[in-house]
């Protein structure tokens, strides 16, 4: 009989999914439409308007509309014109000029996030594993939380002890 570790499914869905980002990241036509990129920058010039954006290993930079939200992972995010959505970043930075405005709430993990003025975020902004970094130091009256790295190790060593624990094979004992 041949076994099939148990993380093989979630390694399986895993690649499904890249693989489906993959295939939708080809180049789009500069519309109003949403633009999914896997390892190839996004740039929205300045006057071009697109709904959502998604970069898996790529950066992206707004200098127009984005009239949805924007994902980064593994990437950067420089936003000099506008977004009404939120604004979500995963093993990256973000840079928030002063011209900017972000309707929604700002999340990074696991990277820096800087902004200029409060106005340039409306609603909340956070920070998981790096340092949240206003460039004037006026108080916010919306939240500014920044969650030092330590704490972000610690919980990343957590979770994988935790998963080790139930994915690894228990020896059974031989008493028969």
């Amino acid at each position: 009989m041949i076994r099939v570790p148990r993380f093989s499914g979630l390694l399986c869905l895993v690649l499904l999914l890249l693989g489906a980002t993959a295939a939708r990241s080809q180049p789009q036509a500069h519309g109003s439409g949403s633009r999914t990129y896997f390892n190839q920058d996004i740039f929205v010039a300045q006057g071009q308007q697109i709904r959502n954006a998604a970069c898996i290993f790529c950066s992206v930079q707004i200098e127009g509309d984005l009239t949805g939200h924007v994902f980064v992972l593994f990437g950067s995010l420089n936003v000099t014109g506008r977004v009404e959505g939120r604004v979500t970043v995963v093993g990256g930075n973000a840079v928030i000029d002063s011209q900017a405005r972000v309707g929604g709430n700002a999340l990074v993990i696991g990277g820096n996030a800087v902004y200029e003025t409060d106005e340039s975020i409306a609603g909340n902004a956070w920070v998981i594993g790096g340092h949240l970094t206003p460039v004037n130091n006026r108080h916010s009256s919306v939240r500014r939380a920044a969650f030092s790295p330590v704490l972000f190790s610690v919980a990343g060593l957590a979770a994988f002890l935790l998963l080790s624990a139930l994915f690894l094979p228990r020896r059974r004992s031989g008493a028969a």
